[in-house]
C-alpha cells in the first residue's frame, strides 16, 4: 500500500534510508562510514519527525504488513536553472534492500509523479550518484533521459563522488 507519510513515520523513514545506502553504497563509499550511519537514527528521525509535521515536502511511503519498506519525497526543484518554474523533484527515492525487484519502488515513483503532476508541474528532475547503475536504470525504464553536463561533485566518507541530474517530461 502506498499512503501519504505521516510524523509517526518518521523513524521508519529514517531506517529505510540508512539500510538502502547501507546496500545501494557498498562499492561506492567506505565501509566505516556506511556502518557509520546507524548512529545517526535518532538525528534523521528527529529531522523527518519535524519535517513531515510542517508538510515541507510530500512524502509518501510504501507499507506491506504494518512496515514501511520505502518512501519518496517530491516538490518543488531546488536546482538553480528549475526554480519558480513548472519543474518539480525527486528529491528522493528510497527502498529497503530487501525489497528491490519487487515493485515497491515503481509503485513509489507513480505516487511521486501523480503528486508532482497535481501540484501543477509540468516536468521533473532527480540527482543520481553516477555510480549507482542500479538506480541509473530504474530512472531510464521509467523514462528519465540524463541532462548531459549535468554533473556536480559530491562527497561522502571522504570520497570524492559525482551526481548526475535527470530529467522527464510529465505526460498531460
Amino acid at each position: 500500500m502506498i499512503r501519504k507519510a505521516l510524523p509517526s513515520d518518521a523513524r521508519a523513514v529514517a531506517q529505510v534510508h540508512i539500510n538502502s545506502w547501507q546496500h545501494a553504497y557498498r562499492d561506492l563509499m567506505p565501509a566505516h562510514y556506511l556502518d557509520s550511519l546507524d548512529a545517526t537514527l535518532a538525528h534523521r528521525e528527529s529531522n523527518w519527525r519535524r519535517a513531515l509535521e510542517l508538510g515541507e515536502s510530500s512524502v509518501w511511503v510504501a507499507q506491506l504488513q504494518e512496515q514501511v519498506v520505502g518512501w519518496i519525497c517530491v516538490g518543488a526543484s531546488r536546482d538553480g536553472d528549475c526554480v519558480g518554474g513548472n519543474v518539480g523533484e525527486v528529491e528522493a527515492l528510497y527502498v529497503a534492500a530487501g525489497h528491490w525487484h519487487t515493485g515497491v519502488g515503481q509503485a513509489l515513483w507513480n505516487a511521486g509523479v501523480r503528486a508532482l503532476k497535481a501540484q501543477g508541474f509540468e516536468r521533473l528532475t532527480l540527482w543520481v550518484l553516477s555510480g549507482n547503475e542500479r538506480a541509473r536504470r530504474f530512472y531510464r525504464r521509467v523514462g528519465c533521459i540524463e541532462d548531459i553536463g549535468s554533473q556536480r561533485p559530491l562527497e561522502r566518507g571522504g570520497v570524492k563522488l559525482g551526481e548526475v541530474r535527470y530529467g522527464l517530461q510529465l505526460p498531460t
